[in-house]
């Protein structure tokens, strides 16, 4: 099967098997033999060429703006293969450098016109619907790996007594991650932040000993780390994004936003979820019962490896073009 990827990359480039982030699909489908090619955001005009040459049975699109020329070209008739939205991103409150009713066209015309529509959102599988779109839910993966990590927090952390709270992702302000740093500040505890360091943030918190900016680490040691949180924390009010994944994956208690993480855990269940992060995590730190709760219902969550993950997007993808021919 030959599949052709639009998306926000500068160019076309290899692709790095062990990176959790938006290249990383390409090399999943490739490790399992299908022909991929991908076009970068400085290559949307040359699209028409690489596709007459390239001859794909798919088209997968995951971008906007891009992903809007295959689409007209389709309605024009030049486009022949079957095109899948992957729609796991919320560009209208993401691309705020845009207006934002220009977003919002774009984002609503490219689903309403994507032969089909692929999601790991609960909440945009449930905007597709609305719009009378096929859509097919397929939530992110993890990566399968038990590589040893030299990462030991028992011996990093400033007080026997204190939990070990792990934060892993961006380190960005939009993902309100320096509110959970002036909550260490204030209570007992040990905060783990895992992923490229915020050195605005880093400053900040120079003063304070508990607080560990443990920067990136190898993909495959990841959950290594996450086993031995106490408490693994994502203050983005998102419901697919990569770290809920590695988090229920390693089965220990997650304390997540009260909104859209809603769609994905039931509060008190399998999950802590609050707006006033400080509040929960007082009551989380006193309350061992509770996280005992949460870790063995955060167990039952099913969750897949990227392998499988793969396995059901090319599955999509042959009865697509099945139906096509």
């Amino acid at each position: 099967m030959k599949i052709m990827f639009i998306n926000n990359n500068l160019k076309k480039f290899e692709y790095e098997p062990n990176k959790s982030n938006w290249n990383l699909f390409p090399s999943l489908l490739k490790k399992r033999g299908q022909e991929v090619l991908s076009l970068g955001k400085y290559e949307y005009f040359k699209f028409y060429k690489e596709y007459k040459n390239f001859k794909p049975d798919i088209i997968k699109i995951d971008w906007i703006p891009g992903s809007l020329i295959p689409l007209i070209l389709k309605k024009l008739g030049l486009i022949k293969c079957p095109i899948v939205m992957d729609w796991s991103d919320y560009f209208d409150e993401m691309m705020t450098n845009y207006p934002r009713f220009i977003v919002r066209f774009m984002e609503n015309y490219t689903v309403k016109n994507a032969d089909y529509v692929t999601t790991a959102s609960k909440r945009n599988e449930m905007r597709a619907k609305e719009m009378g779109q096929k859509v097919l839910y397929i939530p992110h993966g993890y990566f399968v790996g038990n590589k040893e990590t030299k990462t030991n927090l028992d011996k990093l952390k400033t007080k026997e007594s204190n939990l070990k709270v792990i934060y892993l992702g961006d380190q960005s302000k939009w993902k309100k991650v320096d509110e959970i740093i002036e909550v260490a500040k204030e209570l007992d505890f040990d905060l783990f932040l895992i992923g490229t360091i915020n050195l605005e943030f880093q400053e900040s918190a120079k003063e304070f000993k508990n607080i560990h900016f443990i920067g990136r680490v190898d993909e495959l040691e990841v959950r290594a780390i996450l086993k031995q949180g106490d408490i693994l924390i994502n203050t983005s009010n998102q419901d697919c994004n990569y770290k809920f994944i590695d988090y229920i994956s390693v089965g220990k208690p997650i304390l997540a936003f009260d909104e859209l993480p809603a769609n994905v855990f039931t509060n008190r269940v399998n999950a802590y979820l609050t707006s006033d992060f400080k509040r929960a995590l007082r009551i989380l730190i006193e309350n061992k019962e509770l996280r005992d709760k949460l870790e063995m219902n955060v167990k039952k969550l099913k969750v897949c490896n990227w392998d499988e993950v793969a396995d059901k997007h090319i599955k999509l993808y042959r009865r697509l073009i099945k139906c096509q021919i």
